[in-house]
């Protein structure tokens, strides 16, 4: 097996080329991005933007037969057209070099945020409920189109195999995200009147996913979180801090400023997400593969919570 990696600096990239470092089965590692991963020992790294032309001479010189998508702008960041070249045309272009190189396996990671937080949605939805991400949280709002683009390419070659997980937030001991940042403030925000279910699914667990489809080659779209779900109001008590839960008429206006001052990480648009409603069933997965998801949200969110300062 040859696997590549884009997005290869990036944490659970890194956790993914580690696992995979240790398996026989895997005789080739390689992996891009534009920043040098920390750890570079036994691999071959790739100082390489996703949108580069070389990318499928690379694919193709090296025999790859397996590629893991893990390249995206996580972060809320001030530069839309960056984020889309990134994220959009990025995705574009790996799977153009998926195809110009013959590469017969695809693992991508989508998000549960392609769906979209809206007043609309029902209590939770399945595969094939519609993604409308948001219009102007970039992050899902290009899960969402890269995720259009992914089935595309799937209807038009069949000979080969994809994997799109739909992950909903990463929590754990050593989660660096925009949750973590949002929670790490002196105070949580909140939306006065809403208290939606959130799901988290436990680092451990996607880190043993991701080095399990590797192997495995499991094919197909599906949903992927811990079980159960955590009211927003319980995560706030869990992690001990205390809501500032505001009427949406003073909240919005009020993080759009401090926002746009670059005095906090997030936009505006990030409070839909803990206002609206967007749970995913995960029942399609469970029933195809024999994976266990060993912990629930619950478990996810106070795995993070052990790790600060009270």
């Amino acid at each position: 097996m040859r696997l590549f990696v884009t997005g290869c600096s990036g944490y659970l990239a890194q956790r993914l080329i580690s696992a995979s470092k240790g398996n026989s089965k895997i005789e080739w590692i390689g992996g891009c991005d534009i920043r040098t991963p920390s750890d570079v020992s036994g691999w071959n790294f790739f100082e390489m933007d996703i949108r580069s032309e070389q990318l499928k001479a690379v694919l193709q010189e090296n025999r790859v037969d397996t590629v893991a998508h893990l390249a995206w702008v996580f972060n809320p960041t001030h530069n839309q057209q960056l984020e889309y070249e990134i994220d959009v045309n990025g995705s574009r272009n790996v799977l153009k070099a998926v195809e110009s190189a013959s590469v017969p396996y695809v693992l991508y990671l989508s998000s549960t945020t392609a769906y979209g937080p809206h007043p609309d949605n029902p209590l939770i939805f399945d595969e094939s409920y519609p993604r409308r991400g948001h219009s102007s949280y970039l992050y899902a709002k290009y899960k969402a189109e890269v995720d259009t683009i992914m089935l595309e390419f799937i209807d038009r070659h069949p000979s080969t195999s994809v994997f799109m997980i739909r992950a909903c937030i990463v929590l754990g001991p050593r989660t660096s995200n925009i949750v973590t940042r949002m929670t790490q403030l002196p105070y949580v925000f909140a939306v006065r009147g809403y208290d939606p279910a959130m799901q988290f699914i436990h680092e451990g667990d996607i880190e043993r996913l991701l080095a399990w489809a590797v192997l495995e080659k499991p094919v197909g779209v599906f949903n992927i979180a811990g079980k159960g779900t955590i009211q927003f109001s319980t995560l706030i008590e869990k992690l001990q801090k205390k809501g500032q839960w505001l009427p949406p008429w003073l909240l919005y206006p009020s993080l759009g400023i401090s926002w746009r001052l670059n005095l906090l990480p997030f936009p505006p648009s990030i409070l839909d997400f803990i206002r609206y409603p967007w749970v995913a069933s995960t029942t399609k997965f469970e029933a195809a593969y024999n994976f266990e998801i060993r912990h629930t949200s619950t478990d996810a969110l106070l795995a993070y919570a052990a790790t600060q300062k009270k």
